[in-house]
């Protein structure tokens, strides 16, 4: 077979390497372009599944306790807590005093009044509160978002609407 390949006017072997030229230029502009637009080094940044309940009471301006009802373990620290109006988080596992200032947007990872809001991970059972600010829950629309680690891109994970919303 090789003494075929390499007999006569050389014409098979010019198509053998002209066809290997051109299969390795193809592989190196796809490996680079997967690269370039970041495919390369992309991992899985899919959200979680993840259910929550929500415990309202109109006592003052509104106390939402949200309840990680089933799904995944959550890492705090890429799961926000946001609303159209301010709030304050209300701390752990502590009845103390609530953080001083309204935000519209808080990370579970942050601390609240000196103790973590709802400590390492969120879990089947971890449930945290939400209390009205300036004005109250009542009327405001609070998400659970999910911020991915890797792009940052985000996702509502859960949504709860006060009953005046």
């Amino acid at each position: 077979m090789w003494g075929k390949l390499f007999d006569g006017d050389g014409e098979e072997s010019q198509v053998v390497g002209a066809t290997l030229l051109i299969a390795i230029s193809i592989l190196l502009a796809v490996t680079t372009a997967a690269f370039v637009i970041g495919l390369g080094d992309r991992t899985d940044t899919s959200p979680p599944e993840v259910e929550f309940t929500y415990e309202y009471s109109q006592v003052g301006n509104g106390n939402l306790t949200i309840v990680h009802e089933s799904g995944e373990t959550l890492d705090p620290s890429t799961v926000e807590v946001r609303a159209d109006i301010q709030f304050r988080p209300a701390p752990g596992n502590d009845s103390g005093t609530l953080r001083s200032s309204g935000v519209e947007s808080y990370a579970l990872d942050s601390i609240a009044t000196g103790s973590e809001w709802v400590g390492t991970a969120l879990e089947q059972g971890s449930e945290f509160t939400v209390v009205g600010n300036d004005s109250t829950l009542n009327s405001g629309t609070i998400r659970i978002v999910w911020v991915g680690p890797a792009d940052g891109d985000t996702t509502v994970l859960g949504e709860w609407q006060g009953p005046g919303a």
